[in-house]
């Protein structure tokens, strides 16, 4: 294993621990619209840490982002998230 591949398999192994304790603490989205929702809750604070270069919680909160789009996106191949729209 390269010194690449061994940051890679660090990473992911952090961001698949974010997505357990996530599921655990939250269980599945209830739709696509929550998932986004919490998406941009954890891009606005990644933009908030990345003003403030603090390079700690940066990678902490890129990690909690790519944790959660990681679950929307397995959520897709996994459930059936076809909801109907109110339309006005």
């Amino acid at each position: 294993m390269t010194h690449v591949d061994e940051k890679v398999a660090y990473l992911f192994d952090r961001i698949e621990g974010r997505m357990q304790h996530a599921y655990a603490r939250y269980g599945d989205f209830a739709s696509t619209h929550e998932a986004l929702g919490v998406a941009m809750e954890e891009w606005d604070e990644l933009r908030s840490a990345i003003c403030l270069n603090d390079q700690s919680e940066i990678e902490r909160e890129a990690l909690d982002l790519a944790a959660v789009l990681i679950r929307l996106a397995w959520l897709m191949r996994t459930h059936n998230y076809q909801h109907e729209r109110s339309m006005k």
